[in-house]
């Protein structure tokens, strides 16, 4: 395994482990083959999934174990594919990154194949797109170091969600002979949002000459100039700095270098005071030497300071974005109400008995996936019906984000593969099942237990408050009669079948023993 020659894949891959990603899904194509070469060079660990949207849904469950994930897939409808997980994400407020292989801009809608606008075609369900062209020059390389960065910074901050990354690659693009990335900047987001924080005060604290560069002033906090003056750093200002003059007046007795009490350098001194701490704050500076001068020196550490998500990279140098956050203080609760209500018994004729069952025989602390409608309710009641399984603490994911049928079993899988060898468990309905079936594909290496309630039908369609006809029984709840077995011998997953309130305690031990490998248990109903 190699990396790729294009300047800007390798810019993506080292980025993206630099951001502390560690798992990629990648799915078939071509277009995408240097990116998923490059990514298979052992810089992360590679899930591989046959259909797009499934892997989109993979990446989901993968992040919800701790995990930093990015998917891969090819260009063409193979994006659009990734849009229900994606809106899922994003209700969800799950981070994550979506890299897109993408034909030359020039070449879209010239009747090519594959070929579509893939950044509009995710743009409600995603926080962040940035197209990267296939770009070499100084300012295209730049350009795309700074707006990866800021895609990969802006899935983790504020309330997490997912970003786009389209690569546009040109050919020839099959030749990936590179043995080792170079390095390249990395823009860290300084989450604690204090500008004097413990993380800004490492930064001052490395520091030998500091600079504070403020631009237009749309509302800077004086308190933050008190503050640096009172640390001795110079500043660099302009009249729409709007920084008041007589501001802790220093009496030095050197005017040129302290002019209305704060230690002011002119724009033309910056170089050959050649600063190492940049911290710009406010709007816009005015004098193209003090912009010239930080661009040409490239200090060692530039800190963005704004009042908003907005990488502005204005030196070409930017190491670190600082958004001010607001200080909430603590509330006083008033005294605790302790109200104790009466435990259910659990009615076997609301839902069938393998949901209690189930919940019956899981370990402590398990960890458990619920498909949409009917399952997740149907545990929801069985559950609180029972004290027992309560004080074992397991924890339940499923994709309430839209309540979508479509991903369960591959956001199953996901996180079963981000958990390594600890069991998994799925509880999926019928259709829900039959409808990710191409998920199982990726399931060999992980350690997912699924049990599959089919009761024929959809059946939440039957709990609605709609007339059961004919039209609803075979076309909107979709009966059938079909099981999975025949799948699951396809898939070479370890599969029993039998039915509910005859399940034996020998399947149970089947189901639940430590034993590694995925399995299905189909109750039918």
């Amino acid at each position: 395994m190699a990396y790729s020659l294009k300047k800007h894949i390798q810019q993506l891959i080292y980025l993206l482990r630099a951001h502390s990603f560690s798992d990629v899904v990648v799915c078939p194509g071509s277009r995408n083959m240097p990116i998923v070469e490059s990514m298979c060079c052992g810089d992360f660990k590679v899930h591989r999934a046959l259909d797009e949207r499934s892997a989109g849904f993979m990446a989901l469950g993968l992040v919800q174990t701790g995990k930093r994930v990015a998917v891969c897939v090819t260009s063409g409808s193979a994006v659009a594919n990734l849009l229900p997980a994606l809106v899922e994400a994003q209700y969800q407020g799950i981070g994550m990154a979506v890299v897109t292989a993408d034909r030359p801009k020039e070449m879209i809608g010239q009747l090519m194949g594959q070929t579509m606008w893939q950044v509009p075609a995710l743009a409600s369900a995603v926080k962040y797109s940035v197209d990267v062209e296939d770009d070499e020059s100084a300012d295209g390389m730049w350009y795309a170091n700074r707006e990866i960065n800021a895609a990969l910074n802006i899935a983790y901050a504020g309330q997490n969600g997912p970003v786009q990354i389209n690569m546009q690659i040109k050919e020839p693009f099959f030749d990936c002979t590179v043995d080792a990335l170079p390095e390249f900047r990395k823009i860290s987001f300084i989450e604690d949002g204090a500008l004097f924080g413990d993380s800004m005060k490492q930064l001052w604290n490395q520091s030998q000459r500091p600079l504070i560069m403020v631009g237009q002033n749309d509302g800077i906090n004086p308190s933050y100039i008190d503050a640096f003056i009172r640390l001795g750093a110079p500043f660099y200002t302009e009249v729409l700095s709007n920084v008041d003059v007589d501001v802790n007046v220093n009496e030095d007795e050197n005017e040129d270098e302290n002019i209305g009490g704060y230690n002011r350098i002119s724009d033309d001194k910056i170089e050959a005071y050649k600063p190492d701490l940049v911290i710009y704050i406010g709007g816009h500076i005015v004098s193209k030497i003090a912009k010239a001068a930080i661009t040409k020196i490239k200090p060692t550490t530039v800190v963005r300071v704004s009042k908003a998500m907005e990488f502005a990279d204005t030196f070409k140098c930017m190491t670190h974005l600082l958004v001010e956050t607001n200080v909430v203080e603590k509330c006083d609760w008033s005294a605790r109400k302790n109200v104790e209500f009466a435990i259910p018994a659990f009615d076997a004729s609301k839902y069938p008995s393998a949901y209690s069952e189930f919940l019956k025989n899981i370990a402590p602390s398990s960890h458990i996936f619920l498909a949409n409608s009917t399952t997740v309710r149907a545990i929801d009641y069985a559950y609180w019906c029972m004290p027992g399984t309560q004080a074992k603490h397991p924890r339940f994911f499923c994709n309430r984000g839209v309540n979508g049928i479509e991903g369960s079993m591959s956001a199953a899988i996901g996180y079963a593969s981000g958990v390594g060898d600890a069991p998994v468990y799925l509880v999926i309905g019928d259709l829900s099942f039959f409808y990710d079936v191409s998920s199982l594909w990726s399931v060999g290496n992980t350690n997912l237990r699924i049990l599959l309630v089919n009761d024929g039908i959809g059946s939440i369609f039957t709990r609605l408050a709609m007339k059961q006809t004919e039209t609803v029984k075979n076309y909107v709840a979709e009966s059938h009669d079909f099981n999975a077995e025949g799948i699951c011998k396809s898939y070479k997953v370890d599969y029993k079948i039998t039915k509910d309130g005859e399940i034996p305690s020998s399947t149970w031990e089947w189901f639940f023993n430590e034993n590694a490998g995925a399995r299905v248990l189909e109750v039918m109903v």
